[in-house]
C-alpha cells in the first residue's frame, strides 16, 4: 500500500489561495504577505469565538491597517470567516482542507493502532486537538470483555486525559491558560488544578509520556505519547481499567513508543 499524504495537496491549495490573496491586496513582496497572512492565520488558531481586528493585530504583530486589508482577502477565499466586530475566525475553506488531512492519517494508522492494541490487549486510541476539547479520531476496541469503549467523534477534556496533555504540552503555559481558561473543570477528585497541570506537562515535555489515573473517569486510566507528523500533532494512548494499567506501566511505554517509532518512519519513507 502507497502512502499518499494529501496535505501536500492541502498546502499546494492554501499556497494557491494565498497568492490570490497577495494579488487583491496592495501588499508589497509576496513572500512577506505570505509570512504576515501566515502570522494571521496562527494568532486565530484554537480561538472558536473570533478576535477583532486589534486583537488579531496584537497579537500578530502586524499594523491594524495590514490586517484589514489580508483579513478582508482571506475572507473573499474562505480562509476566514467575518461575524461582525470581534468575530473572526478561521474560514470553510481550511476546516475542509484539515478535515481531509485528518481523514488520511486515520486511515493509514488504522493498522498500526490494532497491532498496539493486540499487543496490550487494550482499548488505543488516536486524538487530535480540537478548539480547546479533544477529539477522538478512531479506536480500536480492546478483546477483554472489562474494558473502555470510546467512540471516534467524541470530544473529552484536554486537561484530564492522557492525550489531551500529550498535546496542550506543545503549546506555551501561557497558551494553555488562555486555551483552557480557569478554573478547571474537576470530573473527578483526582482531576489537577491549573498549578497541577502545568507541573504534569513539565514532565511530559521531559519524558515523552503522559498519564491519566482516574482523572477523567474513576477507574479508567491510560497512557498516551504524541505523534508529529507532516500533517499535525496527533496523540496515541492506551487505556483500560486503571488497575490493569497502573500494574503494566512499563511494558505499555514501551509498547507505546516502538509502535511510535514504526509509524513516524513508514510515514517518512512513504510519503
Amino acid at each position: 500500500m502507497r502512502y499518499t499524504v494529501p496535505f501536500g495537496g492541502f498546502i499546494r491549495q492554501v499556497v494557491s489561495l494565498l497568492r490570490r490573496c497577495v494579488l487583491t491586496t496592495r501588499e508589497g513582496g509576496g513572500v512577506q504577505v505570505v509570512a504576515r497572512v501566515a502570522a494571521i492565520l496562527k494568532s486565530l488558531e484554537g480561538n472558536e469565538r473570533g478576535m477583532s481586528l486589534g486583537e488579531i493585530a496584537q497579537r500578530s504583530e502586524l499594523p491594524r491597517s495590514t490586517v484589514k486589508r489580508l483579513v478582508d482577502a482571506l475572507a473573499q477565499e474562505d480562509l476566514l470567516e467575518i461575524h461582525g466586530h470581534g468575530g473572526i475566525r478561521l474560514g470553510s475553506a481550511l476546516m475542509r482542507l484539515a478535515r481531509h488531512s485528518q481523514l488520511d492519517i486515520t486511515t493509514h494508522a488504522k493498522s498500526f493502532l490494532e497491532a498496539l492494541s493486540v499487543t496490550t490487549e487494550e482499548t488505543v486510541v488516536l486524538c487530535s486537538l480540537s478548539g480547546n476539547e479533544l477529539l477522538i479520531l478512531h479506536s480500536v476496541l480492546s478483546p477483554q470483555p472489562l474494558r473502555v469503549s470510546p467512540m471516534a467523534g467524541n470530544f473529552l477534556s484536554l486537561h484530564a486525559t492522557s492525550s489531551g496533555k500529550v498535546l496542550l504540552a506543545h503549546l506555551q503555559d501561557e497558551q494553555v491558560k488562555h486555551l483552557l481558561g480557569t478554573p478547571l473543570t474537576a470530573y473527578t477528585d483526582k482531576t489537577a488544578n491549573m498549578p497541577a497541570l502545568l507541573e504534569q506537562l513539565a514532565e511530559i515535555r521531559r519524558c515523552g509520556f503522559a498519564y491519566d489515573a482516574g482523572e477523567h473517569t474513576r477507574g479508567v486510566a491510560a497512557i498516551a505519547m504524541g505523534l508529529e507528523t507532516s500533517q499535525g500533532h496527533y496523540a496515541i494512548s492506551v487505556l483500560g481499567p486503571e488497575w490493569r494499567i497502573t500494574s503494566r506501566h512499563a511494558e505499555i511505554k514501551t509498547a507505546l513508543g516502538q509502535t511510535r517509532d514504526e509509524m513516524l518512519k513508514t510515514f517518512r519513507s512513504l510519503e
